[in-house]
């Protein structure tokens, strides 16, 4: 009869294992559902970032580029209307030509110019819209009260008021120009003052 130590022995013998092979399908990293978030989560941005196979991607932040401001666009029509006689407009303010290039360039003038380039602005707009291109000629020549355009605008007149005088002006002076040609043609020898007059123009054309 078997002794009390080899009946224990007997009772942990070993034994095969019985066991069952679960077969777990795996997903694509790619594939998920949104609703895979589990009991208690929250569908967050953070989540989402986590997930396998998810690459946050990157934002970019579009920023405005700030105006130039509205003193660069009157600039920008004076620059237009006047042309190359820009160069004779600091005179109106008694300022540098670099000055007018950085108004130009978006800084802002000094407030006792701001009213004198509205006008010169203004000025501008009335050549450009009657496709006037005034010369350095023209600027020097009286327009009204024994001024120029240029000193009148200096001195705080209404710029479209002046620059339509200026055209008038230039305009009637055309048209003597064109009766003195044909007086000319018609003449074999060089003609008298007396034979066509002495022009005329009133200042306040």
């Amino acid at each position: 009869m078997p002794g009390a130590a080899e009946a224990y022995a007997n009772l942990f013998q070993t034994v095969p294992a019985v066991y069952l092979r679960v077969v777990v399908e795996e997903r694509p990293p790619t594939q998920f559902r949104i609703g895979d978030v589990g009991t208690g989560g929250l569908a967050s941005e953070t989540f989402f970032r986590l997930r396998h196979g998810y690459k946050p991607f990157p934002l970019e932040e579009r920023v405005e580029e700030p105006s130039a401001g509205p003193w660069a666009d009157r600039m920008a029509e004076v620059k237009q209307g006047f042309g190359r006689t820009m160069s004779r407009l600091p005179e109106v303010f008694g300022v540098s030509r670099q000055t007018l290039y950085n108004w130009l360039a978006g800084e802002t003038p000094k407030e006792v110019h701001q009213q004198r380039l509205r006008q010169l602005a203004a000025a501008a707009a009335v050549f450009t819209e009657q496709g006037f291109k005034p010369t350095a000629v023209m600027l020097d020549k009286t327009v009204s009260a024994g001024k120029s355009l240029l000193a009148l605008l200096r001195d705080g007149a209404d710029g479209a008021e002046v620059a339509q005088k200026l055209i008038r002006l230039e305009k009637r002076t055309a048209e003597s120009r064109g009766k003195l040609d044909m007086l000319l043609a018609g003449h074999s020898a060089r003609p008298q003052v007396g034979d066509m007059g002495t022009p005329a123009f009133s200042e306040d054309v």
